[in-house]
């Protein structure tokens, strides 16, 4: 059975040339199963069926998540930043004085973190397998093969000759390195979202996949991801709110926080929304999503983009495939088995609220947690890499001098 559960760095850079010179660049995101015939059904958190629906049909309710009874056919370090402490304050409460002491050599914002602590070690008893699965590539009518690697599964009425065009054109997003203001935002949803706290072949089943430690779940991946792209000199919000104390309402709280970010910082062109999937088979086995990745193993993600069918109210929807799609071919050529197929699907999952927002699952409830953040390393790597590519650089501040050799600022830019 398959279930889905769908601060800043302040950057130095000193040009020598001639007598010298400095400039200064000031800087405040369905699981891989094989496509089956029969209905799905929508179970909530504690098991209790709710209702039968085709395949294609999608709900975006906050206490549901999705299995499919079946088991599915199987086909196939970080560098930069070294300091792992970072401040941290409420953006409202950030102040330039602040951000002048607070924040040197950084492009991060971290806020609403929790402090809390939990030890998932003393979940200890052997409750049920945890087996470890490679979601490779899928065959089936709703699949769309990438042209720079990965897939797309189509669960929509649109035509796959139409998104298979789509999936081919430009996002147009362009972000601008070493920015004062924030590029990118990441945001959770489900901020408790866990995982296993090391490789295992075991689960215990008093542990809910749920904790308040931010070091244990997707927080710990978000801060991963936020790293890498700080690292690259992209202004990065990470915010850490827990939306889903009760969690029922989870996306209604999270959208309020994303969309007061979005009003106070408009410079923001990507909006991630961090998850972790939950994978399991009939018998009660869960599975670990996990791929190899330069000899470490890497949790699998999956790219959920939300599509309308006029009953969903997310007016960019077909921006956002562009987004997804550029991300996944570009994860797929650096980083080959890493991603499941993006899922394409009529949603919501808050992505109404901008261009370039998306959804990411990094791993199951049967990765370890070293995978997961992994994973968010990864996802930072390549997202980095294909922001630059059309990154807007702030020019006007590098004083360009007739001395200073060509070669040198090919490097910097």
């Amino acid at each position: 059975m398959t279930v889905i559960k769908t601060n800043i760095r302040r950057k130095i850079i000193k040009l020598a040339a001639g007598t010298g010179a400095a400039a200064a660049f000031s800087a405040a995101v369905i699981a891989a199963f094989t496509v089956f015939p029969g209905a799905l059904a929508y179970k909530n958190e504690k098991g209790t069926e709710t209702a039968l629906f085709t395949e294609q049909k999608i709900v975006n309710g906050d206490d549901l998540v999705l299995y499919i009874a079946e088991k599915p056919t199987i086909t196939e370090e970080k560098n930069a930043i070294t300091d792992d402490v970072r401040e941290e304050k409420d953006i409202e409460d950030i102040t330039e004085a602040d951000d002048e002491q607070l924040f040197p050599e950084k492009y991060m914002f971290t806020v609403n973190r929790e402090n809390a602590s939990e030890d998932l070690t003393n979940f200890s008893q052997h409750s049920g397998k945890i087996v470890s699965e490679t979601f490779g590539k899928m065959n089936g009518a709703q699949m769309i093969d990438l042209r720079g690697g990965g897939q797309l599964r189509n669960c929509t009425d649109i035509p796959n000759e139409t998104a298979a065009a789509e999936s081919e054109k430009p996002s147009g997003i362009s972000v601008e390195l070493y920015s004062e203001q924030p590029q990118v935002l990441v945001v959770h949803t489900h901020t408790t979202e866990s995982y296993e706290p090391y490789e295992k072949e075991w689960f215990d089943s008093s542990y809910t996949s749920r904790s308040a430690d931010p070091k244990n779940g997707v927080v710990a991946v978000g801060d991963a991801i936020c790293r890498e792209l700080a690292a690259s000199g992209i202004s990065v919000i990470h915010d850490c709110t827990v939306h889903d104390s009760v969690y029922t309402g989870a996306y209604t709280r999270s959208l309020a926080t994303t969309v007061s970010i979005l009003d106070r910082y408009p410079s923001v062109k990507i909006v991630l929304g961090i998850h972790r999937d939950a994978i399991e088979y009939e018998d009660g086995t869960r599975v670990s999503a996990v791929t190899g990745i330069d000899g470490k193993k890497a949790a699998q993600i999956m790219i959920i983009c939300a599509a309308d069918d006029g009953n969903y109210d997310v007016p960019f929807f077909m921006d956002n495939l562009h987004f997804a799609c550029e991300l996944q071919q570009q994860t797929e050529s650096m980083f080959p088995t890493l991603t499941r197929p993006i899922l394409f699907q009529y949603c919501q999952y808050n992505q109404q609220v901008s261009k370039g927002a998306l959804l990411i699952e990094v791993g199951s409830h049967g990765n370890s947690i070293d995978q997961a953040v992994y994973s968010g390393e990864l996802i930072g790597k390549s997202l980095a890499v294909l922001l630059k590519k059309d990154a807007v650089y702030q020019t006007e501040a590098v004083p360009v001098i007739s001395e200073m050799p060509l070669y040198f600022l090919d490097r910097l830019m």
